[in-house]
């Protein structure tokens, strides 16, 4: 709820800008170190002003707007707002600065790095989240916040989807893949600042098991298993400008129930299962991926084979998290198994793993760290910061009862009781940034 002392204190702030003089509104918007969430935030301020005295403030015009960084604007942004501006169309200097920010968005990223003037990014605000969807039932998509561990209701109007992925790219989550009775063909997409939902097209090959992230702009997906069918090789592309999907280069080893995640514009691969979520070995293989050459190249191996794990990127390292190898950590004698080899079947293939390592990306290395308190069949995790979450999961005989903190750069996990953990085990779940969500805005 916003109170009415905090509108106030927005209302004062936005009249002392607008009874700024041009020279201080010049300097301001010229800033790189300006927080702001999107550059359209530039772009409004620099209207609003011009708007509240608009006949002494005209003569003005090119000189305020020459600050504003269009080629940062969305497309969808410049498109539909700032063309409309009838402060722009009527004045031709300032149209090719619009016109200059579309083009921009009609290059290539290369092309793009050669263009210097303009494109510089400002200081971003953040808001930082914890994104997990179980399905449509109350309580079952949440937020969890890293500030104050507080857990809030995302309205979802979709059915929960079994073996699917998600990912967040500038304001809006991807869930694709999965199944329901059938495999699902289409992308559920969520705007989290918007609060709307809508659907896409899907990836061109419906199926469950399979794993996602985003870089520069794409949504890349990677293996899986079509119904009951054992791992894929396959590796698809979604261009969110384009909105279009791309078969790529095959991984060089077919897997599912793996991770997979965007590290310094390569996308790395680890682990999962050569067979489908239920049966198969399971791997310790890793490998990397090259956007620009569009090549993969085999890293060296994780040191404990596991799927269904977590796996993030913080700072230069790729942790790898709990999960499942199929034996877990079982010690079976051959009499034993003589006796009871169903029981210790059962027993093995339920066994989680609170083994924990680290790819180092300079070294080329896999190393061993703390291990979790708690053994994870399938470990649900995120990171903020230096953070790592464990926000969900599920043991074999039960689930995650509270959330677990892993810190990075002291190599120290906490298992916090106060704090419940999400219940839907088989959540999907990322990272999004919810800075501008339900924001006020006021009109002079």
């Amino acid at each position: 709820m916003i109170s009415f002392t905090n509108i106030s204190q927005k209302y004062t702030k936005l009249m002392n800008f607008l009874q700024l003089d041009v020279k201080r509104v010049t300097h301001l918007l010229n800033q790189d170190t300006l927080t702001v969430r999107a550059e359209d935030q530039v772009y409004d301020a620099a209207v609003r002003w011009l708007k509240y005295d608009e006949p002494n403030r005209q003569p003005f015009m090119v000189d305020i707007l020459a600050k504003v960084r269009f080629p940062l604007i969305s497309k969808n942004f410049l498109s539909k707002t700032v063309q409309s501006e009838f402060l722009i169309q009527d004045n031709p200097e300032c149209l090719k600065m619009v016109i200059s920010g579309m083009r921009y968005h009609l290059l290539s990223p290369e092309d793009r790095e050669e263009l210097a003037d303009g494109t510089r990014p400002r200081r971003k605000k953040h808001d930082y989240r914890i994104a997990l969807f179980g399905g449509s039932q109350p309580q079952s998509c949440r937020y969890f916040n890293p500030k104050d561990y507080n857990w809030s209701d995302i309205r979802c109007p979709f059915e929960k989807r079994r073996d699917a992925a998600c990912v967040f790219w500038d304001n809006v989550v991807y869930i694709l893949g999965g199944s329901q009775l059938f495999p699902i063909k289409r992308m559920d997409c969520y705007n989290v600042v918007k609060d709307s939902w809508y659907s896409k097209l899907g990836p061109p090959t419906p199926r469950d098991s399979l794993a996602a992230c985003a870089a520069e702009g794409k949504i890349y997906t990677s293996g899986g298993s079509e119904v009951g069918n054992s791992a894929l090789y396959l590796f698809e592309c979604y261009d969110t400008r384009t909105e279009s999907w791309h078969t790529k280069p095959s991984m060089l080893t077919q897997r599912c129930s793996h991770g997979m995640v965007e590290a310094n514009g390569l996308i790395y691969v680890c682990g999962g299962s050569l067979g489908n979520n239920v049966s198969g070995r399971v791997l310790n293989c890793c490998e990397v991926y090259d956007p620009t050459t569009e090549t993969w190249t085999e890293l060296c191996p994780m040191i404990e084979a596991r799927k269904n794990h977590g796996l993030v990127f913080v700072k230069d390292r790729i942790f790898a998290i709990g999960g499942q190898n199929g034996l877990g950590t079982t010690v079976i004698h051959l009499a034993e198994l003589v006796r009871h080899i169903s029981d210790i079947i059962k027993k093995a293939a339920l066994s989680g793993l609170d083994s924990v390592e680290y790819y180092d990306i300079k070294l080329n290395e896999w190393k061993m760290v703390s291990p979790m308190p708690w053994k994870g069949v399938t470990v649900k995790c995120a990171a903020v910061g230096t953070v790592i979450y464990v926000l969900a999961g599920f043991q074999g005989v039960g689930r995650l009862g509270h959330i677990l903190e892993y810190n990075s750069e002291t190599d120290k996990w906490i298992a916090n009781s106060k704090v419940r953990a999400f219940p839907v085990t088989s959540c999907l779940i990322c990272v999004v940034d919810t800075c501008g969500a339900n924001e006020e805005t006021l009109e002079t």
